[in-house]
């Protein structure tokens, strides 16, 4: 009986690693470039990966949702800095929101890959409170 018990635990330790190893590979952090202080990064299903900087890292208490934008196929597995709203992009923040209306909801970053001299918008960040 035991040594059927011993087994179970070793398949399950073994998909465990496995499932983690996977779970890494697909999310991108293998890729992942170097942070600058202060920064966290998060990888969403969608595609989007995003490394945050000033902004305070509030996962504890609010949900993020990433919101990614059309861009050409050699960029979409590649990480992006994301940084609060600039002025230059006020108006398609305020656009943005406005077509959302979520409650709670809060824009907090914009999400960029510097590609040569050109700067692609990647996609937004949000948040709501978890409840």
């Amino acid at each position: 009986m035991w040594k059927w018990i011993k087994r179970l635990l070793a398949v399950a330790l073994i998909g465990g690693v496995t499932y983690s190893a996977y779970d890494y590979y697909r999310a991108g952090y293998h890729t992942r470039p170097e942070m600058p202080e202060g920064a966290f990064s998060i990888s969403f299903t969608s595609g989007l990966r995003a490394i945050l900087v000033d902004v305070p890292n509030e996962r504890e208490a609010r949900r993020y949702f990433g919101f990614p934008m059309e861009v050409p196929f050699y960029l979409k597995d590649s990480w992006s800095f994301c940084y609060p709203p600039t002025s230059e992009d006020a108006d398609q923040v305020a656009a943005f929101m406005k077509a959302r209306n979520w409650p709670g909801e809060r824009f907090e970053v914009v999400c960029k890959i510097k590609v040569d001299n050109d700067v692609v918008v990647r996609g937004v960040i949000t948040t709501v409170p978890k409840i």
